[in-house]
Parts: C-alpha cells; structure tokens; sequence
C-alpha cells in the first residue's frame, strides 16, 4: 500500500472517494467534504491510502482557525491532536474499501499508520477519531495502543417498512399522540413543500438564523448564506429544503436535508417564531412530512442527529452510541482499551434514562462495552 496527500477532493475521483463510504455516511461523502473546504474555519488535507493505484482507505484531517478549534474530549487530556474525520455532522466513519472484517482491519491498520506519520510531522501527541460509531471504532483493535471513551449518542428513525403507515407502526402506543400532532398541524392550515437548496438559500437565511439566536448559537445572516451557498454548489442534487408556509401562503419554517443512499439527513431548520401557532410546525417539518417524503423516494432512514435525542425517541428514533479514540504517536504496540469504563457506563445509563425505549439496540449491548475493556 502506499500513501498520498491532497488538498482537494478535486483531487480524487468521486467514484473512488464514495466507494469507502457506508449508509449513514453523508458527512464523508465526496459532494458534502468538497462543500466544506472553503471554510475560513479550517483547513483539510486528505490522507489518501491506495493499493495497485485504487483507493482502499481514507481520510480528512483538519487544521482549525484558533476561533473554530472544537472542544476536545476528556480522554485526549492534554495531548496535541491529530482530528481525522468530518469535522461536521458529528458522525465519523473509518473510510475503507474492504467488506470482510479482516481485510477491513488491515486497511483500517495502514490508515492510522499514514495519520501517525502525518501526526509526527505536524507535531501531534495522538490521533483523535471522534463521534465514532460502535463498529469503526472495533476496526481501531488493530494491535496498536489506543483508548476509547463513550461521547454520547445520534439518533436516528429506521423505518424499514418505508412507508408513512409503517412509520406509525414503529411508535406503538405512542402513535396516537403524534397522530394529534399532524391533525393540529393541518388543522391550523399550515403546508409544507420541497424544493432543491439552490431554489431558496435566500429566503430560508433569516430562518436559520432566527432559531441559531433563539438557541445562543447564532451566526451571521451572511456567514449561513455562504456555507448554505457553497453546500447548493456541490451538494444540490442531494438536497431537500421542507418549506413550511401558514394559512396565508407567508414561510414561516424550513428543514434543510440531504439524502444519502437510502436515507434522509435532517441538517439544520429555522423557523419565524411570530409565525408559528403552537401547532406542532417544529416535527411536522423536520419529522412528519419528510417520512411522507421518504416513502415517496424510497428511503429508509431519517438521520437526526445528536441533539434532543429524548424527543427524538418519542418519535420513533433508535439512539446509536458514539466514541472517541485516542491514539497516541509514536504508535507502540497493544490494544484498544476504555479511557474509563465507569464513566462509559454512567454516561449510557443517562443516556438510557432520557432515550428510554431507543436504548433497544445490540450497540448499547454489554459486548460493545466490553471491547474496550481489555488490559494491555
């Protein structure tokens, strides 16, 4: 295998690039990478690992502005980092070629091998794969020290049955109360269309930035029309804007969303809060009519994300764990191991008191926590 660096994805073949990466994986996917690399908040260079000249293993290394560093997870301490993955989306995947569990393991081993070489070079105490998923994160117990620790969960709705009946299903006795939900909505006289991101990145600004201040995240109108306008430039054809309009025709809501694969990606919403009518408009347009949507284009899942993931619960969604990996540089020989166990099982059993039902899934099973457990 060998190794090569780029600054673009430019660079590299779309084809090649998006071959590694799996469903749920929108934020690794070639469109929505080269839709971030004009961002003054960061630069990314692309740790490339190819075998007989076709890309097997890959992945975005960012260097962040002093003002966009993001929060560094308790388990990396004090150490220099090395961040590989999206810097957006809070979802990372190892990005390999291969299927099977072995040949996937060596590629996942020769990609943290080229990221160490990079660390050292770029003067780096350890290597940070952060908001990993539960199975990348087995790929990293690859026979080199490494620690991992419990970050949180994303939430996500799983409707295999693909339809809007299917979904209702899915909410067992809870349906009936979010069957309230939509009647009110409708009943207020509140619709909701779809358009591409390019037909309305104007009108749904003062939106975003609306909820941005409600919420004490705000950005400037102009910085949300440069990035909305750069992910319309490279992402369009992936894009679905859920425009919510009241009885008078006025937009008073939307939901930006991308879709990947056979799932739908909840990006970022706003809303025009003298406009709404305590009508549930939040869940009809980020949840209710893009399931409808869904069922049109055959879809299977809606990605929420890791924000309020008890209401997300409450409608349907299963919370997926995330970790992060440290792995220091020089890289010595040993194995994956809990940064702190206790703490690990502590965070996901609040997690599994706010989620309550979602918890039911094998990655939140006493195996996930046991591959971490191991002594060197």
């Amino acid at each position: 295998m060998t190794v090569r660096l780029a600054g673009s994805l430019d660079e590299v073949n779309a084809r090649a690039w998006d071959s590694l990466v799996r469903p749920l994986g929108f934020y690794a996917s070639h469109d929505w990478l080269r839709s971030q690399e004009r961002s003054a908040a960061a630069t990314v260079t692309y740790v490339l690992v190819e075998q007989d000249g076709d890309l097997v293993a890959a992945a975005p290394v960012y260097e962040f502005a002093a003002f966009a560093e993001p929060a560094a997870p308790a388990s990396a301490g004090t150490a220099r980092l090395l961040r590989a993955g999206p810097r957006t989306g809070y979802h990372n995947q190892l990005l390999v070629r291969a299927e099977d569990e072995r040949a996937a393991g060596e590629q996942a081993a020769a990609l943290v091998r080229a990221l160490a070489d990079l660390a050292a070079e770029r003067g780096r105490d350890a290597i940070l794969f952060d908001h990993l998923t539960t199975a990348d994160l087995a790929l990293l117990d690859g026979g080199v020290e490494a620690r991992a620790a419990l970050r949180g969960a994303e939430g996500a709705i799983h409707n295999d049955g693909g339809t809007f009946e299917s979904y209702v299903r899915l909410l067992g006795r809870n349906a009936r109360k979010k069957e309230y939900e939509w009647r009110r909505f409708a009943d207020a006289g509140f619709r909701v269309d779809v358009v591409r991101l390019s037909e309305c990145v104007d009108e749904v600004v003062p939106l975003i930035a609306s909820t941005g201040n409600r919420y004490d995240a705000g950005l400037p109108e102009e910085e949300i029309r440069r990035y909305l306008s750069e992910q319309a430039r490279c992402a369009d054809d992936a894009s679905a804007v859920f425009r919510c309009f009241d009885a008078d025709g006025r937009l008073v809501g939307c939901s930006v969303c991308f879709r990947w694969q056979d799932t739908l990606y909840a990006r970022v919403a706003g809303f025009d809060y003298t406009g709404l009518r305590d009508a549930f408009e939040y869940f009809n347009t980020v949840y209710y009519e893009p399931l409808r949507y869904m069922e049109i284009h055959g879809l299977r899942t809606l990605h929420l994300g890791v924000a309020s993931l008890e209401a997300k619960v409450r409608r349907g969604a299963a919370a997926h764990p995330q970790w992060a990996c440290v792995i220091p540089v020089p890289l010595t020989p040993g194995v994956l191991r809990a940064h702190d166990a206790t703490a690990d099982r502590a965070l996901a059993d609040s997690i599994a008191q706010g989620a309550a039902s979602g918890m039911h899934d094998h990655e939140w099973s006493a195996d996930a926590f046991s591959k971490i457990t191991r002594s060197a």
